[in-house]
This record gives structure tokens, C-alpha cells and sequence, in this order.
């Protein structure tokens, strides 16, 4: 290390004798170090480090309110224990005892008196060289550090910019997919209510039509069912390849009933919209003798219903769709096949992936992979035979369904007395039809267009049951079952919603919750379950 960086050093000395304190300033004086400092106070030893900050201490080990041993601890216990400030212990006793202890309070080095000046440049030189080495590590550490943290912050400028950049081209892509999912949805409710709006359209335009009771009554149980399928719908939107849970209520299908309802429900698009564009579609039934299935009636009719709707799209020049049923063993087999233009290999190993179409902006790519879902999930089998320009033939295959005859007697409820009941929706359209459904049933039925309204009317009046809508301006339907729950906790209050609403999200103020659009059925059995009786 250059000289002149070690001659900077600045030493402090202790002793409290002043004329060995002169004798030593004298010697590291000719020495050419410049910087020195004399303390004859040992006493004043922590001042003195902060005042003057010394690379070197060069104590006497003989003093008598506060020795070089003592000195040398307190300067040990008050500095942070990674730093190194060098500390010479001047002694003139060769006592073995007193050398240990001076190394074992953190002297440096030791040094016997008398001494030569050559002894001590080689010794003070020594100890300062390690000082300087020191404060140059850490100096370069500092820098290191600097250089670190810049670097760091540089990394993280750059990773808060990939991650929102990332967090952008997330939420695009959940927007094309909520578009695409949001496209099949309405590409599926629409199938439904072609029927709704096609035969309402028939009515209208032709009121004779409405004198054949036979003809209308066909006409409403197809719009009905429609309706229905339409619900399952907007509640399946989860439903792609979901395995079956315990809350899917399966029932005993007859798939030939299936297929006969499945012809109307298409009609509009097989023959109507089919002739206005200049094309003529037979649809044909080639009905088997088969068992039941066990299924959701509901889902199984949409799913025939979209192949139905492919088949349409698949035939250009038009042609014909035959539906099918195949007794097998423990098994039925449903066949949807058209004469139409038929797939590549390629276009028939992806046709049931999501949102995969060839229809382009016609299509959505939703229609075959639900129905590839609802297959599954029905533990059944989907199976594709086409090539281009000889058609393409569906068949799904279900298992069939064995009842158990060992099965316990279901404990059936019946209501046996007329309810007095609050209906409350702010939907006009809402509350007429849950008001018809209960009048129907022989019920007496109040309404309110609002929970202030409704609350009101029930201090007022008594009632056996509060049926509301969620959704409501000013107070909701969770609030007004709260209030109603005060008022009288004894009463049962029915909760109607349009979205999602689990069961760990029911609070105890209500007794029932029913999803829109609500069917008669479901509101009787409602009524069965909260106020009925075991028969």
C-alpha cells in the first residue's frame, strides 16, 4: 500500500503520564504521521473515537482510574462488532498473564517497553495497513451495493412493467374469452328461443290458429320447454367438462320422448329458415324400442337439439337428418346424421375443443364441446363418423338406467291448507306470473313493489310466508328477509334470484332460495319443503 495513504492514519494515544504521551508523539512524529491526537483522560476514551474517529488506538496498559485492559473493552463493546479499528497495547511487564488478557479484551498487538523507533513504524505500519485495507472493502462494498440496489430497482421497474404488462394480455385474453363464451351463450339461448318467438309469431300473425286447442296446446308445451332449456342454459355456463357433482339431479329418460320433442323445437330453423333461404331439409325418425336412460332431461334435449342445428348449417344445399335410436347391451346409442358436406380428419379431431369453429363469425365454437361436456358428465360416450362430402353421423352412447327396487319409500310433503302470501319484486312481469302461479295453486296473494313496501305491509298484516325478489332498489331481498326475520323469526321468507348464490352464502333469515326463470313446479315444491307436512 502507498506510504503516503498510510502516513494519513490517524492515531490516537492514551496515556496518563504526558511525558511518555510527548515521547510518543515525538517518535511517530519523525515517523512523518501526520495526524495525532493525546488523551491523558483514559476516561474520555468514547468522546475521543467520535471527535477525532482514529484508524489506530495506542494505549499504556498501566493506568490507574481506568486501565489499557479496561480501555481496550470498552472500546470493544461500544464499536459494532464487524469493525476494525486497530488497537496497540503498550506494556513494560512481561508478565504472560497480562498479555493473555490484553488479547482476550481485543487488543491487536502488543508491544514491550522500551522499544526501538523501528519496532514501532514496522508494528504501527502493520496495523494501519490492515486499517486502510479495511475501509477500502467497504468503500468498494458501498459501491457494490450502490451498483446492487441500482440494479435491483432496475429489475424491478422491469418486472412491475412485465407483470402489467402480463396482467394486460391476461385480461385481453379473458375478454376474448368472455366474448367468445359470451357469443356461444347467446348463440345457444337464441336456438331456444327461436321456438319461443317462432311460435308466438304463428299466433299472432294467424289468431285462427288459436281456435284448434290441439294445435296450440302442442305450440305452448314447445315454448314452454324452450323456455326451460333456455334457463339451463345461462345456468350451465361452467358446465364444459365439469365432472358430475351430487346436486345434479338426474331422473329416468325416455330418449325416444327426447327426439319426438326435439323435432318442434328445431322445426323453425330446419324448415323455416331453411326454405327462406332456398333449401329443403327432411328430418326423419328411426325410433327403437330402448330402455331408460338416467339423465337431465333437460341438458340431453339441448345437446340433441345443437346437433340438430350443425346438421342444418352442414347441408348448404340441403338434404336429410335422421334421428336415431339403437337398443345395445346395458347401453342406448342416438344417432344424429346428415347428408351434408361432412369434415375433414383435421376439422373432426378438433371440433370438439372450445370455441374451435368453421363458420367463422357464425359460429362460436361452443355448441359440440357443452355437448361433449353433458356427454360425460352423463358417463357416456360421443363418437364422430364423417368425411368430406359423405356426411356426418353423431352417436352418442348413454348407459341405461337400473332402478333399484330395494330403494327406500321417499318421504313425500304436502301442503294441506291455502297460504296467505307476500309476494315483493320490483318487476311487474315477475310479480304477475309468481302471483298467477299461486293464485293458481289456491293461494291468497298480496304484493309490494319494493322492500319498504312489502316491510309495511307486513307489520300491518299477518302472512305464512314472504316470497322476494334479490335484486331490488333501496332495500334488497337479503334485507327485507332480515327485517322480516326480527319482526317475527317464525315466519319463512323464499328468496328469488337471477345470479349465482351458493349455500354458504344463505343467511339463516332464509329458509329457501329459488333461481330464475322459476317454473311452477319448483316454486310447489318450495312451498312443500318449508311449509309442508310429512304424509
Amino acid at each position: 500500500m502507498n506510504e503516503g495513504i498510510l502516513r494519513q492514519g490517524r492515531i490516537l494515544m492514551v496515556d496518563d503520564e504526558v511525558r511518555s504521551l510527548c515521547l510518543l508523539e515525538n517518535v511517530l512524529d519523525r515517523l512523518r504521521f501526520k495526524h495525532l491526537r493525546k488523551l491523558t483522560d483514559p476516561t474520555r476514551i468514547l468522546e475521543e473515537l467520535e471527535a477525532f474517529q482514529p484508524d489506530l488506538v495506542i494505549t499504556d496498559i498501566e493506568m490507574p482510574e481506568l486501565d489499557g485492559i479496561q480501555l481496550t473493552e470498552q472500546i470493544r463493546n461500544y464499536l459494532p462488532s464487524e469493525a476494525c479499528l486497530p488497537i496497540l497495547v503498550l506494556t513494560g511487564s512481561f508478565d504472560p498473564q497480562i498479555k493473555r488478557r490484553a488479547l482476550l479484551a481485543g487488543a491487536t498487538d502488543i508491544l514491550f517497553k522500551p522499544f526501538d523507533s523501528w519496532e514501532l513504524q514496522m508494528r504501527v505500519r502493520s496495523l494501519l495497513q490492515t486499517r486502510m485495507q479495511y475501509l477500502e472493502i467497504q468503500s468498494q462494498n458501498r459501491v457494490l451495493e450502490q451498483k446492487v440496489a441500482e440494479r435491483t430497482a432496475e429489475l424491478r421497474n422491469a418486472l412491475v412493467e412485465l407483470q402489467a404488462s402480463q396482467r394486460q394480455v391476461v385480461q385481453q385474453e379473458r375478454f376474448r374469452a368472455f366474448g367468445e363464451m359470451a357469443g356461444g351463450v347467446c348463440h345457444d339461448f337464441n336456438n331456444a328461443l327461436m321456438a319461443i318467438i317462432g311460435y308466438t309469431e304463428l299466433l299472432l300473425q294467424n289468431e285462427s290458429l288459436m281456435d284448434d286447442r290441439k294445435l296450440l296446446l302442442d305450440y305452448l308445451k314447445t315454448m314452454n320447454t324452450a323456455g326451460r332449456d333456455a334457463s339451463h342454459v345461462v345456468a350451465r355456463l361452467r358446465d364444459f367438462y365439469r365432472p358430475r357433482e351430487e346436486s345434479d339431479v338426474f331422473a329416468a329418460v325416455d330418449v325416444n320422448d327426447l327426439l319426438e320433442e326435439v323435432v318442434p323445437l328445431t322445426k323453425p330453423k330446419w324448415h323455416g329458415q331453411a326454405l327462406e333461404t332456398g333449401r329443403t331439409i327432411r328430418l326423419e325418425l328411426e325410433l327403437q324400442r330402448v330402455p331408460l336412460v338416467l339423465g337431465n332431461g333437460a341438458e340431453l334435449r339441448e345437446t340433441l337439439t345443437n346437433l340438430v342445428f350443425n346438421a342444418v348449417d352442414a347441408m348448404p344445399g340441403g338434404g336429410t337428418i335422421t334421428l336415431r335410436t339403437v337398443p345395445l347391451e346395458n347401453a342406448v346409442r342416438i344417432e344424429v346424421a346428415d347428408t351434408g358436406t361432412g369434415m375433414s380428419e383435421e376439422v373432426r379431431q378438433r371440433c370438439l375443443e372450445p370455441f374451435f369453429s368453421t363458420k367463422g363469425e357464425q359460429g362460436t365454437g361452443l355448441g359440440l364441446a357443452m355437448a361433449y361436456g353433458i356427454i360425460r358428465r352423463h358417463e357416456g360416450t360421443l363418437e364422430i363418423e364423417t368425411a368430406p362430402g359423405k356426411g356426418t353421423t353423431f352417436r352418442l352412447t348413454l348407459p341405461c338406467h337400473h332402478s333399484n327396487g330395494g330403494e327406500k319409500e321417499e318421504v313425500r310433503l304436502t301442503l294441506d291448507r291455502s297460504l296467505r302470501v307476500l309476494v315483493v319484486d320490483d318487476e311487474p312481469n315477475t310479480l304477475e306470473v309468481v302471483s298467477g302461479y299461486l293464485r293458481g295453486d289456491g293461494h291468497r296473494v298480496l304484493t309490494a313493489a319494493d322492500g319498504g313496501e312489502a316491510l309495511q305491509r307486513f307489520m300491518r298484516e299477518d302472512f305464512d310466508l314472504v316470497i322476494t325478489d334479490h335484486g331490488m332498489p333501496g332495500m334488497n331481498g337479503l334485507q327485507l328477509a332480515d327485517a322480516v326475520h326480527r319482526v317475527n323469526p317464525a315466519k319463512a321468507v323464499i328468496l328469488l334470484t337471477g345470479f349465482a348464490f351458493g349455500p354458504e352464502q344463505q343467511p339463516a333469515s332464509i329458509n329457501c332460495v329459488l333461481k330464475k326463470p322459476l317454473v311452477r313446479e319448483e316454486l310447489r315444491d318450495a312451498l312443500r319443503s318449508v311449509l309442508g307436512r310429512q304424509r
